[in-house]
């Protein structure tokens, strides 16, 4: 209970599940003209944000499955946008990085979220953009961090 609010959590999952649809189907039509899936365009925006992360990081910090994020990594190796190669230290782990092509369509994903993000917030001036983005990130926080003690 929170100033006399009760919020059932169910609500609480509903209204995430119903922010990241929506934001997503959003921003994909917007990406349309990229050809880019929302599974690829999470990746290219980790790899150009934390470039030269092993696969299996990627993996992790994208709460992807392995087998998954390895057939994304191998489309987009396909299209020329990331290249994997092995460590110099440790020839088990691959590492994935963006070609030019990658970081041009990186580019693309981040303006078109930044503009997203920018024309709801002017939109909705009744959701206080920085708490919304603190409370986010706490919440992301909490569960990472639980993630990890799991």
């Amino acid at each position: 209970m929170n100033g006399g609010i009760t919020i059932e959590t169910f609500s609480l999952t509903k209204f995430i599940a119903g922010i990241y649809r929506e934001s997503k189907n959003s921003i994909n039509d917007q990406l349309s003209a990229l050809d880019i899936r929302a599974t690829e365009s999470d990746l290219l925006l980790v790899v150009y944000d934390y470039p030269d992360q092993t696969q299996k990081m990627l993996a992790a910090n994208l709460r992807l499955d392995p087998s998954l994020l390895a057939r994304t990594v191998r489309h987009l190796e396909s299209r020329q946008l990331v290249t994997r190669s092995h460590d110099q230290n440790d020839q088990r782990q691959i590492r994935i990085r963006l070609t030019p092509a990658g970081e041009k369509i990186a580019l693309s994903i981040k303006q078109t979220l930044k503009d997203w993000w920018h024309d709801f917030f002017v939109a909705h001036p009744e959701v206080d953009e920085t708490t919304f983005t603190e409370q986010l990130q706490l919440v992301y926080s909490g569960l990472t961090t639980h993630g990890e003690r799991d």
